[in-house]
């Protein structure tokens, strides 16, 4: 499955046992137990650290994050906004399946998407 977090996407296979195996390594014991408004904080809480530090989230971070919203949500495209320095409450959807490859494949030629483009048609 496709997921499109921000202006990352990337291939999930089975969200569910990437969660049981990196629950962990990610600071969570029982993916089981957590509702999805905690899953949701705890990715907005994550991307905010990387905000912090002026960096970007890698690869594992982006698939992590998506497996999580893929496993509690059901969504496949997650916009975090920023304002003011602060990443904001998302916007969750279920994105159409050739949107998200047109998008890796825009991310393939090393064009980065317009994410402007693509949220207004999500609504």
């Amino acid at each position: 499955m496709l997921f499109l977090l921000n202006e990352y996407v990337t291939e999930i296979e089975a969200p569910e046992l990437r969660l049981l195996k990196r629950g962990p390594l990610l600071g969570f014991e029982d993916v089981h137990a957590m509702r999805a408004r905690e899953a949701i904080e705890f990715a907005r809480s994550r991307l905010q650290v990387c905000l912090d530090a002026g960096t970007t989230p890698d690869n594992v971070l982006v698939a992590d994050l998506a497996a999580l919203i893929i496993a509690k949500t059901g969504a496949n495209a997650a916009l975090f906004p920023v304002h003011e320095g602060r990443v904001s409450e998302p916007r969750l959807t279920i994105l159409p399946e050739s949107i998200l490859e047109a998008v890796r494949a825009r991310l393939a030629e090393g064009a980065k998407p317009d994410i402007r483009q693509i949220w207004p048609r999500a609504a």
